[in-house]
């Protein structure tokens, strides 16, 4: 991807050579010379730079400033995938009540929650010479406010029916687990059906939950951390950059918060680095990463709900100016969150379809100035087939609205045997500029004073049968913001309503 303003330069003298709605009309007398008129067009910042890559979206900020916007991948955590605090083991019976502990991690405290699936079964074996009833009951877990209850008749030793098999499994789904001691409670009773006197048995039984899944839990979350992927945002604005500086007034590093779980939300910034165009690394600074951005969350009577944050690393809490003005190429982040930061002991709620997720971006409206901000690109040409070329000559004329100049120079480079380059010539003695930037108000506002600007370029034949060895072209884009060596410089807004007109011919001379 070329960096935009290079783009934008190449695209003002290459690219935009579409849609001709007139030309230059200069009467030519010689027979040996050709007037062709390339293109007559306006057009504005927005419409060059839009759809100029897939990594770039533009958008209009306040006052019609035009704004890059980077956006780094959704990072986000379910709560499908948070559902796995109690354990799914086998729950020995070894007498008519077992108090089975969850056992949960940390200070979770899960005080209610709702199955959607699952299957429990029964293992017992009647070790008597007779049948006996048992009735197995968990009143932790209800449907509809009846406690799950089993009844079955035991067979006696030496007939077909004397287990309670595990099969056929009993379904969980609808079923309510509610308790307020992270226990759950499995009690029987045994009944001799000859006298009804009621036994204890002395083997060993067993229940088994399998397939456990929830669709609501509620409680105490403590201190969880919800640990999200580390991701990166390019920004190529200095892709091709090569020297100079670029000063945005009011960048922004945007984090974006989504949040379905039901319980205060803390950030945990693990990495938040800017990488630079020298290779350096700045750590963005801000009291926020050392003590925490809060997240909104639904409150405990809003289930199903998303609130959303929008929090602005700005000029006003960090040192983003600084960072954002340093030529970055990429934001490296790692953002986490952790559950109820401050401790309290607050009731929450988790669904299964509830979900946090994080996305950082990077926001550059065009506030600031430029200066001597240099982009560079290679093209691969090959001149061989014009041949009977005496000269060439470029005219164009550049009307600009934009607070925005820019200059050019071409190189032609050549090819030795062993594939060393060097260079042939330029298109023009020293670099050219071929806008000139439009003055501006005390605001940076463009005054409505159209500046214009008529470009010549001659190349001779001499220097085209040396430049028709070229193999690759080199193209220097150089860029520079109004009055941009006074001292401040000024700062200027770049708008999606200025336009720049444009009128490009040429004169061809033949042998």
């Amino acid at each position: 991807m070329k960096n935009i303003l290079f783009q934008l330069s190449l695209l003002l003298i290459f690219s935009i050579i579409i849609g001709c709605e007139g030309g230059f009309d200069d009467p030519i007398d010689s027979k040996r010379e050709i007037a062709v008129p390339l293109f007559y067009t306006t057009t504005n910042l927005t419409n060059l730079l839009d759809g100029i890559n897939d990594e770039t979206s533009i958008t209009m900020g306040p006052e019609g400033i035009v704004t890059l916007n980077y956006r780094g991948n959704v990072t986000k955590r379910t709560g499908n995938e948070l559902f796995n605090f109690i354990p799914v083991l086998p729950i020995p019976l070894l007498d008519s009540v077992t108090i089975f502990d969850f056992d949960l991690p940390g200070a979770l405290d899960i005080t209610l929650t709702k199955i959607k699936a699952g299957n429990l079964g029964i293992v017992f074996d009647n070790p008597f010479a007779e049948k006996v009833d048992v009735t197995i009951r968990i009143p932790e877990l209800t449907k509809n406010g009846e406690t799950f209850e089993k009844n079955r008749l035991l067979d006696s030793i030496g007939t077909a029916g004397e287990s309670w098999p595990i099969l056929p499994f009993y379904p969980l789904a609808g079923y309510d687990l509610a308790t307020d001691s992270d226990q759950l409670t499995i009690t029987y009773e045994a009944y001799r059906e000859s006298d009804g006197e009621r036994i204890i048995f002395t083997n060993t039984h067993a229940i088994g939950i399998s397939g456990l899944e929830f669709s609501y839990a509620e409680g105490y979350w403590g201190q969880e951390l919800l640990d999200l992927e580390r991701d990166t945002i390019e920004i190529e604005f200095f892709e091709n950059w090569v020297q100079g500086d670029v000063y945005f007034e009011d960048p922004v590093i945007q984090i974006t918060v989504e949040n379905g779980f039901g319980f205060p939300v803390q950030s945990v910034v693990n990495t938040l680095e800017i990488l630079t165009v020298d290779g350096s690394n700045i750590t963005l600074e801000s009291s926020y990463i050392q003590d925490g951005i809060d997240f909104d969350y639904p409150a405990l009577n809003e289930v199903g709900q998303i609130r959303t944050t929008v929090f602005d690393f700005d000029k006003t809490n960090s040192n983003v100016v600084d960072v954002l003005s340093s030529g970055p190429v990429s934001v490296d982040y790692d953002v986490d969150a952790v559950s109820n930061p401050d401790q309290t002991q607050v009731i929450g709620f988790m669904t299964d379809t509830s979900y946090f997720q994080v996305q950082v971006a990077v926001d550059l409206p065009f506030r600031g100035h430029v200066n001597n901000f240099k982009g560079r690109d290679t093209f691969n040409v090959n001149f061989e087939q014009y041949d009977q070329v005496e000269y060439v000559e470029f005219k164009m004329v550049a009307e600009n609205e934009l607070p925005l100049g820019i200059g050019i120079q071409v190189y032609f480079v050549g090819e030795d045997e062993m594939g060393d380059e060097f260079l042939l010539d330029s298109l023009y003695a020293v670099d050219e500029n071929i806008l000139t930037p439009a003055p501006v108000d005390t605001n940076g506002n463009a005054t409505g004073e159209i500046s214009e600007k008529v470009t010549f370029s001659t190349i001779n034949a001499t220097q085209f049968d040396n430049i028709r060895k070229a193999r690759k072209m080199v193209i220097d884009g150089t860029f520079f913001t109004t009055d941009v060596n006074n001292s401040p410089a000024p700062i200027v807004n770049l708008k999606t309503d200025q336009d720049v007109n444009i009128r490009m011919g040429m004169k061809v001379g033949t042998k």
